[in-house]
């Protein structure tokens, strides 16, 4: 069903990024800069770390890469060509960026990310974070560190170092919510004037920073500003975020466990104060732990599921031993301590990964808002195929002065999901929606690639988030770019011919990516299904004309039954051994031949020549059968069951069924006329009905007839798209992955693949594709078959190894057999190791054909 209104739900979010990085101890300084940039940035604190070992993310974390589902991927790692494939058709990023040091590989400056799209910075949140949920201006400190702290891990792991820029706005346009407070040594901070500005202060070590924050929890960090109100992917553990987490750090997978961990917290907690990153020397510092006790003391709420139980800590490790902890452990016990504090060894980094139960079952949330959160989804509507849509901005821009909301404060994400205008739902009160696949990239057909902002904003490519979403980049005082909704077709080809458009992983490089075939067209089986398909209006009508038993029946009287190729055969190959025998067949024999011409001849005039017309009366017996035959199977229990009623129900149903058939022009309804004379058929519907009926060869004419049954034949197109196409099948697979689908589905009929321009321009296609489906997302690509005799199990294979769909379905019209499995069987070991999903159907008849007196 057509639309004219879209119904358009999106949602702004942090720009999400994985970073890939060795896990060697050579990447402490990498991390150094992925921490100094995620906090800088809106929601970096969320940022995923994927280990990586022999150039490939460590395969334990890929499930947890798939549901925190990145717009970036940013690899301090070198990625093979296969390896960079697999992860676009898996994970769709919008960049999958490899770092370039440039010359001085070796400064800080040079690890820094230069990430392809530039996110929202962290100063816009500072706003709501200054502002109480009545009303208010908080006085803010925003930790900060001059000199050789800047360089103390503790200080930048726990608390992140602003840029510079953050600390020149809170000289002027966010002086109203904060001010800075400088960790600088006493020494370094003479003179003051060339250090320190206006309203900033000073503390001279992390001991006195703890507590002061003790004393004042308006004091925060860089870190907790970029956790601050960020919608993000809840993954809530019971193990990880019961207890505030502090993790010993001294080397990379102590570091990699701190920072992938707090997205383990519940998202509730993001305003709070929930876990510490600490170098094991630091303990050896009575006044640091001192001080350390003071600040959970004060700032520790995190207290098992809030129950209001003794607040809790956990000191954690994978370098450290359990034994080694316990004595930090108890070391932190001893005093004036209002926490429980508990210990846990890591084996190692990859522990912290939540269970796939954990990330199945993850929601995304709002995160922390205050008083009151916000709606996650707007809704808006828009006519047409182009969808030109105002950017939903993140909920707390709505507070930031004037001045700083500009393109130059960054970008972020807008998930989309988009009423589909071809609505293939099964269900009346539900309408299908936009769900994009990744292992097809049909993202072209909607948008191409962009330029942000203008005139010097970064180029994007619009990305399939998680659950099929289309998701796009925008920034302030910019509206998204137009939106096309293509066909199903259009988007299908597209993805086909040129889907894999992402950029270069070496900035450098000017590589195209290999596309999947370098043509695809409707072949004349595909034009004949389209057509089929329009003359039913819908796939809900289809089905329930072409799998129902009784419609099927009058098909097969039709003479245009999808079993049709098969009969015919052995009907020929009966005739043939009547008439020649078994004998081997001589073609120089002329008798012989003559024979075969005659019985070729007069099937192809019986199929030419012959039009079948079926009348009321027929329809009415084969309809009684059916309704007697399913009254039997299924008798009614209720005692007080009219079955004249019923009876008289289902014939109306009948009768309703051929007048829509017959408005639809599925068959028309008329008279056949034999003429007396010159028996000359022809055809005379009910429009062109008058009270004489004139032969149109020897003009006898004849009165109209006044008690003969309608007759009703099938249309001349249907009958050739089932007897010379065999359409039919292809309406059975559909039916079967449509009519439970509650929520998208898609597809484009046969098609013919041409792998080089060569075979495009002579006209020769290498292959074809019967169906292709996308089913929530999914790409299934479809073998339809009349019987398995036509089904060959290693050219199919071929196939759909070039094209790589997620499923590749083997659909054979007929019950299953030993030969049937015994093909698949060949078919599913040549796709072994592919990462396509082979997937047979067979015909159910209980289950796909429809046996009530109900249409």
């Amino acid at each position: 069903m057509d639309k004219l209104q879209t119904q358009v739900f999106s949602r702004a979010r942090p720009i999400r990024l994985a970073f890939f990085i060795d896990l060697t101890e050579a990447s402490h300084p990498i991390i150094d800069a992925i921490f100094e940039y995620c906090y800088s940035i809106w929601g970096g604190r969320f940022s995923l770390i994927i280990p990586c070992e022999n150039g490939a993310p460590i395969p334990e974390f890929l499930p947890w890469l798939k549901a925190f589902d990145p717009d970036v991927i940013y690899s301090y790692v070198e990625i093979s060509e296969p390896k960079q494939q697999e992860l676009h058709s898996t994970f769709y990023p919008s960049a999958l960026q490899h770092h370039r040091f440039g010359n001085g590989d070796a400064d800080h400056i040079n690890r820094i990310p230069n990430i392809s799209i530039s996110p929202l910075v962290v100063e816009t949140i500072l706003p709501i974070v200054g502002v109480g949920p009545f009303g208010g201006i908080r006085d803010n400190r925003i930790i900060g560190a001059i000199g050789r702290m800047e360089t103390d891990r503790f200080l930048g792991d726990s608390f992140g170092a602003p840029r510079p820029q953050l600390r020149n706005a809170m000289q002027n346009m966010l002086a109203d919510y904060g001010s800075m407070l400088l960790v600088i040594g006493d020494d370094e901070a003479q003179p003051r004037q060339h250090h320190i500005r206006n309203n900033e202060i000073t503390l001279p070590d992390s001991n006195s920073l703890l507590m002061q924050m003790a004393a004042n929890r308006q004091i925060r960090g860089v870190a907790q500003l970029s956790a601050f109100s960020a919608p993000r992917l809840d993954l809530h553990s019971a193990h990880w975020g019961n207890s505030f987490n502090i993790v010993i750090s001294d080397t990379v997978s102590d570091r990699v466990l701190y920072w992938n961990a707090r997205s383990l917290m519940p998202a509730w907690r993001d305003g709070n104060d929930v876990d510490l990153c600490i170098p094991r020397a630091n303990f050896n510092d009575q006044p640091f732990v001192a001080s350390l006790r003071e600040f959970l003391n004060r700032r520790n709420y995190v207290s098992g599921n809030n129950n209001g139980g003794p607040h809790r800590v956990t000191l954690r490790s994978v370098s450290i031993q359990n034994e080694e902890l316990q004595i930090i452990a108890e070391q932190m016990r001893q005093g004036q301590s209002w926490n429980t504090y508990n210990h846990e060894n890591i084996r190692r980094v990859a522990d912290c990964i939540p269970e796939q139960q954990a990330l199945d079952r993850a929601n995304f949330t709002n995160g922390q808002q205050g008083f009151h959160s916000p709606k996650l989804w707007v809704e808006s509507f828009s006519i047409g195929n182009e969808l030109r849509l105002t950017a939903k901005e993140p909920e707390h821009l709505r507070q930031i002065p004037p001045s700083l909301f500009n393109p130059a404060m960054g970008a972020w994400a807008i998930d989309l999901d988009i009423e589909r205008n071809l609505d293939h739902s099964p269900y009346s009160n539900l309408s299908h929606r936009w769900r994009l696949p990744r292992r097809l990239r049909v993202t072209q057909a909607f948008l191409n690639h962009y330029q942000i902002s203008q005139p010097h904003g970064e180029v994007v490519g619009p990305r399939v988030s998680a659950g099929g979403l289309l998701t796009l980049y925008t920034t302030a005082n910019v509206d998204p770019p137009k939106i096309n909704l293509p066909t199903d077709r259009e988007a299908i080809v597209t993805g086909l011919q040129s889907g894999n458009d992402w950029m270069p992983f070496h900035r450098q490089d000017q590589g195209i990516p290999p596309q999947l075939c370098h043509q695809a067209n409707r072949s004349s089986a595909g034009r004949h299904f389209w057509g089929v398909y329009q003359l039913f209006g819908g796939m809900n009508k289809a089905r329930s004309f072409f799998l129902h038993e009784f419609w099927r029946k009058q098909l097969e009287s039709y003479g245009a039954t999808d079993q049709r190729t098969d009969i015919r055969k052995a009907k020929m190959q009966a005739e043939l051994i009547r008439r020649i025998g078994r004998h081997q067949l001589d073609l120089a024999n002329n008798e012989q031949l003559n024979t075969l011409s005659d019985i070729v001849l007069k099937e192809s005039d019986a199929v030419r020549i012959r039009v079948r017309s079926l009348d009321w009366t027929t329809f009415e017996k084969d309809f009684k059968a059916l309704t007697e035959r399913y009254n039997i199977a299924n008798p009614s229990h209720d005692p007080n069951h009219n079955q004249e009623e019923e009876d008289r129900w289902n014939a109306q149903a009948l009768r309703e069924s051929v007048e829509n058939l017959c408005e639809l022009g599925v068959l028309h309804q008329g008279y056949e006329h034999k003429c007396r004379k010159c028996l000359h058929r022809s055809w005379i519907s009910i429009a062109d009905l008058k009270a004489n009926i004139v032969c149109e060869v020897c003009h006898d004419v004849r009165p109209a007839p006044v008690s003969k049954a309608w007759q009703f034949r099938l249309n001349g197109f249907l009958r050739e798209a089932l007897q010379l196409h065999g359409v039919g099948p292809l309406f059975w697979v559909l039916s079967r992955y449509q009519k439970n689908n509650s929520n998208s589905f898609w597809f484009e009929g046969p098609l013919d693949i041409f792998f080089d321009q060569e075979t495009a321009t002579a006209g020769t296609p290498e292959t074809d594709i019967d169906l292709t489906m996308i089913d929530n997302g999914l790409v299934r690509m479809c073998e339809v078959k009349q019987s398995e005799r036509h089904f060959d199990a290693a050219a199919v294979a071929r196939t759909m190894k070039k094209l790589h769909p997620d499923i590749a379905v083997i659909a054979i019209m007929q019950a299953n057999s030993p030969v049937l499995q015994r093909k698949f069987d060949q078919f599913s070991v040549a796709l072994a190791g592919t990462g396509i999903k082979p997937e047979l159907l067979t015909l159910d008849v209980q289950r796909d054909i429809k046996d009530s007196p109900y249409f």
